[in-house]
């Protein structure tokens, strides 16, 4: 967690605790890297029944000190600064305490200057573990600097959460949805979710694309042609489209080719 980070959609992470459980069948889950840097501290907090690890209350109000700075990045970059939570684990994994999670989105809703980039593979879970105040058949109203990206790798990934991410988008009035489409498993058709014409003008915002990293960078198949035809429909929706990575052991922005090399996030964030 920091200030700075490496991920390249982007500009900090947010961990208010550490450890997660994998996603039965998720392909995505299966060489998690939050795992292998949890357990390289000599630790574990990954799996049923694990006990999390909460971070210390001062790496906890870290947002805290980003707001109060907030107008200094804007000036600077002019943009609110991106933050990317959790990185280390799930917001709405059912083994973290509700307390702990209120915290956390206390934190995400207090600091309104920043640009909040929730990532789950837990979406079935949104709708029960936000607070009241954030849910308009409550009489509340999702924060505007908050949006929610979701991790799909396959079609069949696709096909079941594609329509249940904008169904939430809609009826809990997220400004902004979009897909992790890392580690990219298979060719994906997006044109059902990115075409806003087919769902009242509700349609993905964004498409992240990354091949697999590690040491088991190879061990799937991968093509980048799958990023083409991504940045193809993208474009002609008006989906923002994100290249992050090829894959490789350690990627560079040197492996991408020049007609991909394209960095968009959605429109006014």
């Amino acid at each position: 967690m920091g200030v700075e980070t490496g991920i390249k959609w982007t500009d900090s992470t947010y961990n208010s605790w550490w450890g997660c459980t994998k996603v039965e069948g998720a392909i995505a889950c299966a060489d998690c890297y939050a795992e292998g840097v949890d357990k390289r501290t000599g630790e574990n907090h990954w799996g049923h029944g694990v006990p999390r690890r909460r971070l210390s209350d001062h790496a906890r109000n870290e947002p805290l000190r980003w707001q109060r700075n907030a107008d200094k990045f804007f000036e600077a970059n002019g943009r609110r600064q991106r933050v990317f939570t959790l990185s280390m684990g799930d917001l709405f994994d059912k083994e973290v305490s509700d307390a702990w999670r209120f915290d956390h989105l206390e934190v995400m809703e207090r600091c309104d200057k920043l640009e909040w980039q929730i990532c789950t593979k837990r979406l079935p879970q949104v709708r029960k573990m936000i607070p009241a105040h954030w849910d308009p058949k409550y009489g509340g109203k999702w924060p505007a600097h908050v949006g929610v990206i979701i991790t799909v790798v396959t079609q069949a990934e696709a096909d079941r959460d594609c329509a249940r991410l904008l169904d939430i988008k809609e009826d809990l009035g997220i400004p902004w949805v979009g897909i992790s489409y890392e580690p990219a498993a298979e060719f994906i058709n997006w044109i059902e979710w990115v075409d806003g014409s087919l769902r009242n003008g509700i349609a993905l915002d964004w498409i992240i694309f990354g091949g697999k990293s590690g040491p088991k960078w190879n061990s799937q198949p991968f093509s980048l042609e799958w990023a083409r035809s991504t940045r193809d429909q993208c474009a002609w929706a008006g989906c923002a489209f994100f290249m992050k990575q090829a894959a490789a052991f350690r990627p560079t922005d040197a492996m991408i080719p020049n007609d991909l090399m394209i960095r968009q996030w959605p429109e006014g964030h």
